[in-house]
This record gives C-alpha cells, sequence and structure tokens, in this order.
C-alpha cells in the first residue's frame, strides 16, 4: 500500500478529529504539525513522532508531507491552500472552503496548475442517517424529490462569553458567520442528499443576541433549484433555518425533512436517526448499514481522499462542488441585505464579497 505524509496546518479545535482519522488510516502517517503556539506544535509532534513548526511554510519545505490539511481559520484558508499546492502538495482543506467565491476560484486554479488533488473536508455529509438517506432517494423509496426543509440551532454568544482563544470571535470579521461556518454544511449536505443545486436565493439574516460578537447568529434561506440528476424534479426548494438560542437543548427533532413524489425521509443527526413515510406504508425507521457504523465521518473523509490520490480518481468533495457552498451563502447575505433573490451564478463584483464585517484585523495576533 502506497504510503503518504500528512502535514498538518493548524492545531485548534478541529484538529484532533482530523489526526486521529489519519493515525487510523492504513497508508497515512502525520509526519509534521505546524502551529504559531510552539509549545502546542511540539506537544502535539511529539505524541506522533512527526516534527514540530511555527510557521507553514516550512512544513511545506518538507519533502516528507505528501499531503497538506490545512485547519487554520476561514480567512487564511485560500493563502495557506494556494501556497501548498504550489509546494507541490495534495490539500485537504477544512470547511468553509473560503469567504469569497473568488479565493475558491484561487484555489481550484493552484490544483490545476499544479496537478494536485484538493478537496474540502464537509464531513457532515459523511455521517450515517445522511448517506443512507441519499441511497434511499437514489433507490426511488420516495419518488422524485420535490422538497427539503432543514432546521437546526447554535447557541448564541454573550458578549461575556467570548472565548479567548477561538479565532472566529477574536477575529468578528468575514467569513465567520453561521451562514458560512454552519450554513455550508448545511447546504452541503442538502445538495449532496437531493442532487439539485440553487439558482436562486432569498435569506434572512439576523442578530438577536450577539451584536458586536458575531456577524451573525440567526437566518432563515430559501433556495430555487435546479436538476442536477433525476432522483430529484426540475424545480424543488430548499430551505434551511439555524436559530441562536440563549440556552442549549437537545432534542430528537433537528436535521433534515426531504420530501418526494410519495413520501418523506427524516434525516436527524445526534442523535443519528432515519424514518421513511412511504405512500401506503406505516412509517418506519432504519438503521444504518454495518458499513456506516464501522467507520467514523472523519474517518471517511479521509479514507477516500487518501483513495483518491492513490487511485488519481476525484475527490470526494471537488472544489467546485464546495465553492456552490460558498456562492449560495454569499447570494444569502447579499439577499438578506438587499431584500431581493439574487440567482446564482453570481455575477463577477459579488465573487468577491466575503460576507459582513465586524472588523477589518485579521492580522495574525487576532486570528
Amino acid at each position: 500500500m502506497q504510503q503518504l505524509g500528512y502535514g498538518v496546518i493548524g492545531l485548534g479545535r478541529i484538529s484532533a478529529r482530523h489526526i486521529q482519522a489519519i493515525d487510523a488510516l492504513e497508508g497515512g502517517r502525520v509526519v509534521a504539525v505546524a502551529d504559531t503556539n510552539e509549545d502546542k506544535a511540539r506537544e502535539v509532534a511529539a505524541n506522533h513522532g512527526a516534527r514540530a513548526y511555527t510557521h507553514y511554510e516550512d512544513l511545506l519545505a518538507d519533502e516528507d508531507v505528501d499531503v497538506a490539511v490545512v485547519l487554520v481559520p476561514t480567512h487564511l484558508h485560500r493563502d495557506v491552500s494556494v501556497a501548498a499546492a504550489d509546494a507541490g502538495k495534495h490539500v485537504i482543506c477544512e470547511k468553509a472552503m473560503a469567504p469569497s467565491v473568488n479565493e475558491c476560484l484561487d484555489m481550484i486554479a493552484a490544483r490545476d496548475r499544479n496537478g494536485v488533488k484538493l478537496m474540502i473536508a464537509h464531513s457532515t455529509r459523511f455521517q450515517p442517517p445522511f448517506i443512507t438517506a441519499r441511497r434511499a432517494i437514489e433507490q426511488g423509496v420516495i419518488g422524485q424529490v420535490v422538497g427539503l426543509d432543514a432546521h437546526f440551532i447554535a447557541q448564541a454568544t454573550q458578549p461575556d462569553e467570548v472565548p479567548g482563544d477561538f479565532w472566529r470571535f477574536k477575529s468578528g470579521a468575514a467569513g465567520h458567520g453561521y451562514v458560512v461556518n454552519f450554513g455550508c454544511h448545511y447546504i452541503d449536505t442538502a445538495r449532496y442528499m437531493t442532487g439539485a443545486d440553487p439558482v436562486s436565493v432569498s435569506g434572512h439574516i439576523g442578530n438577536r443576541f450577539s451584536e458586536g460578537v458575531i456577524p451573525e447568529d440567526h437566518y432563515a434561506i430559501t433556495a430555487l433549484c435546479e436538476q442536477t440528476d433525476q432522483t430529484c424534479c426540475p424545480d424543488i426548494t430548499i430551505t434551511i433555518s439555524q436559530y441562536g438560542i440563549l440556552e442549549n437543548f437537545r432534542s430528537n427533532d433537528l436535521g433534515y425533512a426531504i420530501f418526494g413524489t410519495r413520501g418523506m425521509i427524516k434525516a436527524t443527526w445526534r442523535p443519528d436517526r432515519l424514518l421513511i413515510c412511504e405512500a401506503g406504508e406505516e412509517p418506519r425507521e432504519v438503521d444504518f448499514d454495518p458499513d456506516l457504523l464501522n467507520m467514523g465521518a472523519w474517518d471517511r473523509e479521509h479514507r477516500g481522499f487518501y483513495n483518491c490520490i492513490v487511485e488519481d480518481t476525484p475527490e470526494p468533495v471537488t472544489g467546485e462542488d464546495a465553492m456552490k457552498n460558498i456562492e449560495w451563502a454569499v447570494a444569502a447575505y447579499l439577499s438578506s441585505q438587499r431584500r431581493c433573490w439574487v440567482d446564482l451564478p453570481l455575477c463577477e463584483e459579488d465573487c468577491a464579497y466575503c460576507g459582513p464585517c465586524l472588523t477589518e484585523d485579521l492580522s495574525p495576533d487576532g486570528a
């Protein structure tokens, strides 16, 4: 089996998930890590027999690194991913892909000119409920999809609750709002399950409880979509909402309701559950296939990326695919500001838009 060396850039909260998945990956090994916190970099490196760097450029110069795992804040994704591709490294970059469509295009261009792979780590679509829902839709269990509704929650952040070490709040800047950071996951999974792509977007985005802390704390966004395969009707509607709340709670009902011409699928996450309602049948809960239970979402994500490198096949989540999620987010921001529908693809001017800013300070000290 071909062996690949992985270099992890950015050792924030999500890095443990990726490193654990790489450790479990036959054919892959963490050989280098980079973080501006030297103590953290040395500690993680020591635990994996890897080299520690405080500058990602030095990691990219390491000849043992075949794959760059880009886990820096979203506003740095383009710069680090482009540098990695230009250094001849394959790139798996954490979601969201980038704050603007233009930055996504820069990442795709770097991939193409260097002949490397680029995958965006949309882990939600690799969760058992959503893979199972996609399989059921492909099998025609509910007929053709006619629409999807989704709703989620997130605890709103009060000014006195800002984590001192969390870049999303410290920067408080473009590319770090709910719509980009959470919404890109939800629209990506909706597109994956239904086989539909947005062509026009209408959004309401607001901030009830977190003014001056993060750009927004709730949204409700509707997209009119076009058919990309025969699993959906030509003009389905996708609506996704996320509400900021003051006190967190657990619910068995957060997730997706997918409506078809002869049935409905309810796919929820945390807890993982899939309910199918077919015409003429009693609603039934579906057990997940064993192949979905013996591997976590991040393991499945990294296994797919490893395979696409060694087999020279398309990435499980391509740059073009992930860019559609950013287009949706940008269109939602613009729609809410302009109070009108925004059509996709975006015009050239709108492709540069990065979302609302609380501050322009994106210096390393603020990251």
